[in-house]
């Protein structure tokens, strides 16, 4: 795959998110000082913008392979307008367009600055936004790494909201509790 720097930086920044479960007000901030070796264990800090909690997170190989290719640093920081730009074009790049039913702004006439909310049916690419990286971390990671360690990682404040967040129903919860019957 032939993409140019700044989409590489942009994939980079996308992997980063999924495997450390932070908003980008967070994550744009990484920065090779944050990085604590432990016992061999690399461990990032750093204080949560909307919540104000200092987090110590480990970090996952995926990410330290990124760093690995970069020596130790972190992507470059871009704005959150071109993050969620340039991980369209990422994921439209990787294919990852099946038609999927979902909600996306579009601009009411040509430069207005005018948006409008629009439901409809769209390849999924087009509805990637920079909270997909958090998302895809409490989801993919659910079931897998206790639910309290991801509550803590993703700072959600409860349970039910943590829960909420992923979309599970009380449903849903008594089905996956039948597996312990």
């Amino acid at each position: 795959n032939n993409l140019p720097e700044y989409l590489i930086n942009a994939r980079n920044w996308l992997i980063i998110s999924c495997y450390t479960g932070q908003r980008v007000s967070d994550f744009m901030r990484f920065n090779s000082d944050m990085i604590r070796i432990e016992n061999g264990k690399h461990l990032l800090e750093f204080k949560q913008v909307k919540t104000n909690k200092i987090m110590t997170i480990p970090l996952h190989p995926k990410v330290l392979e990124i760093l690995d290719r970069r020596n130790g640093e972190f992507p470059r920081a871009l704005s959150d307008v071109h993050y969620n730009e340039y991980i369209k074009v990422v994921c439209k790049e990787a294919g990852i367009n099946e038609p999927i039913n979902g909600s996306k702004k579009i601009e009411m006439n040509e430069n207005s600055k005018e948006y409008r909310k629009q439901s409809g049916l769209f390849s999924k690419f087009e509805l990637v936004t920079s909270h997909i990286g958090r998302r895809s971390f409490a989801t993919n990671f659910y079931g897998k790494i206790p639910t309290s360690f991801l509550i803590y990682i993703t700072g959600h404040s409860t349970e039910t909201m943590f829960l909420n967040y992923i979309g599970k129903s009380n449903k849903d919860l008594a089905m996956e509790i039948i597996n312990y019957f």
